[in-house]
C-alpha cells in the first residue's frame, strides 16, 4: 500500500512537471495565441472603439432627422383633421340642431351630418373614425375606416357617452389629442365639446401609427414604441418589457438603453398630441452604417488570412497531425481491424501517453473481444429461439372445442378444413431452426390462421392483405405478421359487431429503403397504459392475464436488427388499433433463410 500511494504520488509530480515543460501541448498552444492573438485583439479593440464612437453619432442624427420627418408630417396630418373639426362645429346642422323643434327635421339634419362625416373619413388617412355626439337627442353618429374593428367602435362609442356627464375632465382647452385606454388597445382621442354639451372629435388606434416606422431601417432586431408623456409604452408594450428599454425624454439626441442587448434609442415628441415617437436600433446594427468600418471590414480578410495560415501552420504541427494519426487508427479499427496499433513517432508528451494507453487497451480489447461475441451469440441463439416458440394455449383449446362441436354437428366438412388449417398452422409454428422466412410464408400462415378465426366466428370478421408482389421474397422474421394479427383478433373481435382487419405491407425509401408493415382493426383500440407500458418495453399484466405477444415481437426485433427496426402503436379515429412496424431492407443481421415453403403442405 505505502509503495502505491508514493507511486500515486510521483505520479502526479511527473505530471505537473510536464506540464511547465516546452514539450507540452498546453505551453506550445499558450505561447502561440499569444504571440497571434494579442497584436492583433489590440488592433481590433482601437479599431472598434473608434468605430462605434462615430457610427452612433451618425446612426442617430440620420434615425431622428427621418423621425423629426415622420413626426412633422404626422402632426400635420392630425391639424388637418383639427382644422376639418373645427370647421364642423361652424357647420349650421350640427349648431342649430338643438334648437329645432320639429322630430322630422331634426332627423333630417342627423343624416346630413352622418353623409358628412361618412365622407370626410375617407380624406384623412391618419384617422380610423370620426363621431358626433348630440345629448338632446342622445344621438351617436359616427363613421369609420375598413381597418377598424367593431370593438374599436364600440369602446369609443362608451368612452364618448361616459365623458360627457364629466364634461371630459381635464380637457377643458381641448389643445392636443389625449390618450384614451380602452381594455388591451390604446387610442388617440380629439374631442370638442360645445355650449349645447355636445361633442365632435375623431379617433386613432395607436397600432397605426407605427407602420410607416418600417421605413427607418430599424431592423427586425429593433422597434418602434409609441408613448405617452410620462414615458409608459403605449404599442409595442412587449419590446419594452422583454429587452428592459427605458424610454426618457426626447430633448437628449440619442442615448443607449437595454438589459442583455443594448439598443441605441432616438425619439420625438409630438406638438399636436400627449404622445412621442422612439425608435430603438440594435446596437450590432448600427455598424453597418460606418464608411470607415467598411474601409477596415476590406483590409481585415487578408489579415486575419495571413494570421490564420501562420496559427493553422503551428496548430498542424503540434495537434492536428497527432490527432489525426489517432482518428486514422481508430477508424480502420472500426472498420474490423484490431490489429492496428499506432506507431511510436516524436510528438507532444501529452499524445505519447494517450498513445501508448490506445495500444495497451486495443491489445486488452482483442483478447476479450472473441470470447465475449461468442457468448452474445449463444445468448441471442437462445433468446430467440425460446421467443418464437411460445405459443398460447388458449387458442389451441378454443380450436379443439370447436372441432368437437363440430363433429356433434356432423359438420364434416368444416372438421375437414378446419383440421387442414391447423396442420398448416402447427407446422409454420414449430419451426425453430428458421430465423427468417420469405414475406409470401410469412402471409400465406396468417391467412391460415384467419380462415380458422372466420370458421370460429362466422360474419363475425372481414379480412384483408395488399403486399406488392416484388417483396414476396423479401426475409422478414416468422410471426411478426401473425402476432399482431393474432392480437387484433383476440382484443377487437367481439360478438356485439363485425370487426375488419387490414393488413398492408409497402416499402419505404427515407432514411433508407424499408419494408413498411401496417395492421389496423376496427375494434376497440389499444388502452392507454398497454401503449405506456410497450413503448417502455415492459411486459403488459392486466385484468386480462399477462400480453406477450407484442412484447415477444419488439423483443425478436431487437435481437435481430437493433436500433434500425421500430413498432409504433397508436389508435385509429374514430375507433381502432394501427399497429405499423419498419423493417430494414438491407441489415447486418445475417439474415439466412434456412429452407421456404414453410407455409405450404
Amino acid at each position: 500500500m505505502k509503495v502505491e500511494k508514493e507511486g500515486a504520488a510521483q505520479s502526479v509530480m511527473s505530471l505537473r512537471i510536464r506540464w511547465l515543460t516546452r514539450s507540452t501541448i498546453r505551453a506550445k498552444m499558450m505561447t502561440g495565441l499569444l504571440l497571434i492573438v494579442v497584436p492583433f485583439i489590440g488592433f481590433i479593440i482601437y479599431s472598434n472603439v473608434y468605430a462605434i464612437e462615430v457610427v452612433r453619432h451618425q446612426v442617430a442624427e440620420s434615425n431622428k432627422d427621418l423621425l423629426t420627418l415622420y413626426r412633422d408630417q404626422l402632426d400635420g396630418r392630425l391639424n388637418e383633421v383639427d382644422n376639418y373639426l373645427f370647421g364642423l362645429m361652424s357647420d349650421t346642422d350640427v349648431s342649430d340642431i338643438s334648437f329645432l323643434t320639429s322630430p322630422d327635421d331634426r332627423v333630417f339634419a342627423a343624416h346630413r351630418l352622418q353623409l358628412e362625416i361618412s365622407k370626410a373619413v375617407m380624406r384623412f388617412p391618419v384617422i380610423d373614425g370620426l363621431f358626433l355626439y348630440l345629448p338632446a337627442d342622445e344621438r351617436y353618429l359616427y363613421a369609420f375606416r375598413d381597418r377598424s374593428t367593431l370593438n374599436d367602435r364600440m369602446g369609443m362609442k362608451e368612452h364618448v357617452t361616459q365623458e360627457i356627464d364629466r364634461g371630459i375632465p381635464g380637457r377643458q382647452d381641448l389643445r392636443k389629442w389625449y390618450i384614451e385606454r380602452r381594455g388591451d388597445q390604446t387610442y388617440l382621442v380629439r374631442a370638442f365639446l360645445l355650449n349645447d354639451a355636445s361633442i365632435v372629435g375623431a379617433w386613432i388606434n395607436a397600432n397605426s401609427f407605427l407602420t410607416p416606422l418600417d421605413l427607418l431601417g430599424i431592423g427586425e432586431a429593433g422597434a418602434a414604441v409609441l408613448s405617452d408623456d410620462d414615458g409608459n409604452a403605449i404599442v409595442n408594450r412587449g419590446f419594452v418589457k422583454e429587452h428592459g428599454v427605458e424610454i426618457l425624454p426626447a430633448d437628449s439626441a440619442y442615448y443607449l438603453t437595454g438589459d442583455d442587448e443594448r439598443f441605441l434609442a432616438v425619439g420625438e415628441r409630438s406638438v399636436e398630441g400627449e404622445f412621442g415617437l422612439y425608435a430603438f436600433i440594435p446596437e450590432d446594427q448600427i455598424l453597418q452604417n460606418l464608411p470607415t468600418l467598411r474601409i477596415i471590414s476590406y483590409l481585415l480578410p487578408f489579415a486575419s488570412v495571413l494570421i490564420l495560415l501562420v496559427g493553422f501552420l503551428f496548430l498542424r504541427k503540434t495537434l492536428l497531425v497527432p490527432i489525426n494519426r489517432l482518428l486514422q487508427t481508430m477508424n480502420r479499427i472500426r472498420q474490423g481491424n484490431l490489429d492496428m496499433q499506432i506507431k511510436q513517432y516524436p510528438t507532444s508528451q501529452e499524445f505519447q501517453i494517450v498513445n501508448d494507453t490506445f495500444n495497451h487497451m486495443m491489445t486488452e480489447i482483442k483478447d476479450l473481444r472473441i470470447s465475449v461475441y461468442e457468448e452474445q451469440l449463444n445468448k441471442q441463439r437462445s433468446e430467440l429461439q425460446h421467443l418464437q416458440l411460445q405459443i398460447k394455449p388458449h387458442f389451441f383449446i378454443n380450436t379443439l372445442n370447436m372441432m368437437h362441436t363440430l363433429a356433434r354437428m356432423k359438420d364434416l366438412t368444416r372438421m375437414e378444413e378446419l383440421s387442414l388449417c391447423l396442420v398448416r398452422y402447427f407446422r409454420y409454428m414449430f419451426q425453430s431452426n428458421l430465423t427468417f422466412v420469405t414475406l409470401r410464408d410469412e402471409l400465406q400462415h396468417v391467412r391460415n390462421y384467419m380462415r380458422i378465426q372466420e370458421l370460429r366466428y362466422p360474419d363475425q370478421i372481414a379480412f384483408d392483405i395488399e403486399a406488392p408482389e416484388f417483396l414476396l421474397r423479401t426475409p422478414v422474421p416468422p410471426l411478426v405478421v401473425h402476432s399482431f394479427v393474432e392480437n387484433a383478433v383476440k382484443h377487437g373481435v367481439t360478438l356485439d359487431e363485425p370487426v375488419r382487419i387490414e393488413v398492408r405491407l409497402e416499402m419505404v425509401e427515407a432514411p433508407q429503403s424499408a419494408l413498411l408493415i401496417q395492421v389496423r382493426d376496427t375494434g376497440p383500440g389499444f388502452k392507454p397504459e398497454v401503449v405506456e407500458e410497450l413503448e417502455q418495453d415492459r411486459r403488459v399484466v392486466d385484468d386480462e392475464g399477462e400480453h406477450i405477444g407484442i412484447w415477444n415481437v419488439k423483443q425478436r426485433l431487437r435481437l435481430l436488427y437493433g436500433e434500425q427496426a421500430a413498432v409504433v402503436l397508436r389508435n385509429a379515429e374514430p375507433n381502432g388499433a394501427v399497429v405499423r412496424v419498419t423493417l430494414p431492407l438491407a441489415s447486418d443481421a445475417g439474415m439466412t433463410l434456412v429452407r421456404g415453403g414453410a407455409g405450404h403442405d
